[in-house]
């Protein structure tokens, strides 16, 4: 992998149908939009050590907590020079 993280962290790219589905779920998922953000946020820094590698990019899961309103994420992104790439994203 080949990577140069900014000081302010990586520059992240979302495709339009992540962030819809991240809109759709949070209908089911009040808290959802907040802990994407804080994923988003958290990956920025530290996406070339988190996860697990599949393929060419990483698994990353954030554990929910469905009783306190929180779904489990589950993300497959790739890190390439300067920018973090998300590719798929599951929530449940």
């Amino acid at each position: 992998m080949q990577i140069a993280k900014p000081p302010a962290g990586f520059i992240m790219k979302e495709p339009a149908t992540i962030a819809a589905l991240i809109a759709s779920k949070a209908e089911s998922w009040p808290r959802l939009t907040k802990f994407w953000i804080d994923i988003k946020d958290r990956l920025k820094q530290t996406g070339h050590r988190e996860g697990v590698a599949v393929g060419r990019g990483r698994l990353f899961i954030a554990e929910g907590d469905a009783a306190s309103g929180l779904p489990t994420v589950k993300i497959v992104y790739e890190v390439l020079g300067d920018t973090l790439y998300i590719r798929i994203v599951s929530v449940e």
